[in-house]
């Protein structure tokens, strides 16, 4: 199928493509169907672009890339509503938040991570209970002291 972005301009999608938040995401409950875009190259960042509008995108990245020993814990209820088990196949965005001009301060929301089960295509925006994290996560400081603490061990 052919998707209209504000973005992208007009993209290709496989029906397969598609992730279903059943429940939407905190705050934007009317957004349900999202694609996965990479945002190219070898880089770490992805688009989670809206298939119902046009216009919305949400700049995501895998929390291990830059937190190794980030730990997402689903209560039994979450992943019974992500219809995911032990060998499920999934997968783990955080959002990234990037101030104008000022790459260098980027932060992710280590708080709210989106989980999906590539099985079924499904998603869920959970909530941490974990004081280690923040909703503004500053991700090239964790970068380089993570690699700070390489180089010691």
């Amino acid at each position: 199928m052919e998707l209209e972005t504000t973005r992208f301009g007009t993209i290709k999608v496989e029906e397969d493509d598609i992730i279903t938040f059943p429940e939407g995401l905190v705050g934007l409950s009317r957004y349900k169907r999202f694609v996965l875009i990479p945002h190219g190259g070898d880089s770490p960042f992805c688009w989670l672009q809206s298939v119902d509008e046009p216009s919305f995108a949400l700049f995501v990245i895998d929390p291990w890339f830059f937190r190794p020993d980030y730990e997402v814990v689903l209560s039994d209820s979450e992943a019974e509503r992500l219809q995911m088990t032990e060998d499920t196949l999934k997968a783990v965005f955080v959002t990234v938040t990037i101030p104008p001009g000022q790459p260098e301060l980027m932060t992710a929301n280590l708080l709210a991570p989106l989980v999906l089960n590539l099985s079924t295509r499904r998603g869920r925006q959970v909530i941490l209970d974990d004081e280690r994290y923040q909703t503004r996560h500053p991700i090239l400081e964790e970068m380089v002291r993570h690699a700070s603490a390489q180089e010691v061990a």
